[in-house]
């Protein structure tokens, strides 16, 4: 019976078809190795591309680059360049980030008259998907968080030529970019994509609850480079590994410690990967019977050597009164954005 099944399968699917079959891990696998190439300098470095591979690895394929991704970010591009020069903003230093800011946050033909604002309805939901915060969900509908309308805007800001960085608060990504136009009384812009506000330095840094020493050593507050955003987008590719299996393992351990190895003061990198140590610990010494032999021991020092990295990026631990006052901010931005932003 089961050489009749055998043959049918192989009748049905050749070997060369089989081979071919992708397994759902296969697909996160690859993203993997074309980030981990962009940051080894093997391939060309595209914080696009690499915000593409982890949504496609989680759609499993169903993803286009093109069509889905490429396509609409160019018509956006065209767009603001146009701006810019009818609006003769090359007068102006920061003139590329003036014409992405009036796309953003006003109505105009090349919006469909639809400023991108804060996602509302899913921010009160309990079973979110992850899928709502994809930049590929923001090109569709003109909402998105804290994650995904940062990301979208950096990534406009790259094909336009705009200078600016994307930047790590607490639970939180905003943009940064130097006032070299001196238009506020500060060194950097800290623009807030989901309130449509810049906002001071001392502010962001009250509102977050933010110590000194997590700014100085890069963790919060600091506009990241290139190679760094690609592999703050890595760590989330074992994020988004882990939402959509349910579990962390060698692949999210390996995923992290890849992206640590360009962006070590990423909190969120460290944590996956103690966790993912963690669980790995637990399955080997389920095999060997709860002897902690050699690798055991290799396997403890590392996630002992995780949890000091992270305590020294001096991250904020969210706090039941830090989300209170989120979930408040949520309504106070959800009235402005009602009655400011949106056409009546």
């Amino acid at each position: 019976m089961k050489a009749i099944a055998l043959f049918i399968i192989l009748f049905i699917f050749p070997l060369h078809i089989i081979a071919q079959i992708k397994t759902a891990e296969d697909y996160y696998m690859t993203a993997f190795n074309e980030m981990s190439d962009m940051l080894a300098g093997r391939d060309s470095l595209s914080i696009k591309r690499s915000v593409y591979l982890a949504e496609w690895a989680y759609f499993e394929g169903n993803l286009d680059y093109k069509t889905d991704f490429c396509d609409e970010i160019g018509r956006i591009v065209k767009y603001v360049n146009l701006f810019y020069d009818v609006n003769r903003l090359d007068s102006y230093k920061t003139g590329k980030q003036m014409a992405l800011n009036e796309y953003f946050f006003r109505p105009y033909s090349g919006n469909q008259y639809k400023p991108y604002t804060y996602d509302f309805e899913t921010f009160y939901m309990d079973d979110r998907l992850w899928e709502w915060q994809f930049v590929s969900n923001v090109l569709k509908t003109h909402s998105g968080q804290c994650r995904s309308l940062p990301w979208m805007y950096k990534i406009l800001a790259n094909e336009t030529g705009a200078d600016v960085s994307l930047a790590q608060a607490p639970g939180h990504c905003y943009i940064m970019y130097r006032d070299e136009d001196n238009l506020t009384p500060e060194d950097w812009i800290n623009l807030e994509l989901t309130t449509h506000q810049m906002q001071p330095e001392w502010w962001i840094k009250q509102d977050f609850e933010i110590c000194d020493s997590a700014v100085q050593v890069g963790t919060y507050m600091t506009p990241l480079t290139d190679i760094q955003t690609v592999a703050c987008q890595m760590a989330e590719l074992a994020l988004g590994y882990k939402v959509k299996f349910n579990r962390y393992d060698e692949f999210t351990f390996y995923c992290s410690s890849r992206s640590l190895e360009f962006y070590p003061m990423n909190p969120n990198a460290w944590i996956i990967r103690g966790k993912s140590l963690e669980r790995m610990i637990q399955e080997h010494l389920l095999k060997t019977g709860y002897f902690i032999d050699d690798y055991a021991v290799y396997l403890i020092d590392l996630m002992n050597d995780s949890k000091i990295r992270l305590d020294a990026t001096y991250m904020t631990v969210e706090t039941e009164e830090i989300r209170e006052r989120r979930k408040q901010q949520a309504i106070e931005a959800q009235k402005y954005t009602q009655e400011k932003l949106l056409p009546k």
